[in-house]
């Protein structure tokens, strides 16, 4: 089971990557503004989608049928009909919706606690920082999930979730031309590369949202 949930945690933050490939403009916490989306949107949309595909293959594995689309129209009330052999109960609904809310808190609380701590945002090229910050509190949610303190453990993934997501929006990652969640910010046996590249003139006159450093 501890396998099983260290594999969980990985995924899902891989699946917080793939959500973020599409665009780079910095995210609000939990209100948005016009045309943007959400700390709360991201991390709300990744926890479901990644349940889902853990049900799925539960499903696949103990031979019962799982006919739900794996999309954007994904909701708390759909997966829960869909994951569960009888009819889900209003106090499981309540539950999962809870600790969905507790997360997505966890994660907007770090723009409040560390305003000015590059290495929670990625700011300044704390690359190394910022990836510590993250394999630490995987880390913290793993011993958590194995000691059954699930609320602490939902909590240090929501505050690392927020992290992960400023990664791609305070750098130019997608920009470089990537296209692919960059694997390695979960992996600190890895080394950080192709972390630099060639930035228009026009580009460098945004310095403060492309952090990824700039080679000449």
């Amino acid at each position: 089971m501890a396998v099983y949930s260290a594999m969980y945690i990985s995924l899902f933050l891989m699946a917080l990557s793939m959500s973020l490939l599409r665009g780079t403009e910095a995210f609000k916490p939990l209100l948005p503004s016009k045309g943007s989306v959400t700390h709360r949107d991201i991390t709300e949309k990744a926890i479901l989608r990644k349940t889902a595909e853990v049900c799925r293959d539960l499903s696949a594995a103990q031979g019962w049928h799982f006919s739900l689309p794996i999309d954007d129209s994904l909701s708390i009330s759909k997966l829960q009909k869909a994951c569960s052999a009888d009819s889900p109960s209003i106090f499981s609904s309540v539950n999962f919706h809870t600790s969905i809310v507790t997360m997505y808190l966890s994660n907007a609380l770090v723009d409040l606690r560390y305003l000015l701590s590059d290495e929670h945002h990625f700011d300044g090229e704390t690359f190394m920082q910022g990836r510590e910050l993250i394999t630490r509190g995987m880390s913290a949610v793993k011993a958590g999930v194995k000691k059954e303190s699930f609320l602490s453990a939902r909590r240090e993934l929501g505050s690392i979730s927020h992290t992960l997501q400023d990664f791609y929006s305070h750098s130019n990652w997608v920009e470089l031309g990537n296209r692919r969640p960059y694997s390695t910010l979960i992996q600190p046996y890895l080394n950080l590369e192709k972390l630099a590249g060639h930035l228009s003139t026009i580009a460098r006159l945004f310095t403060p949202y492309f952090q990824i450093k700039i080679t000449r």
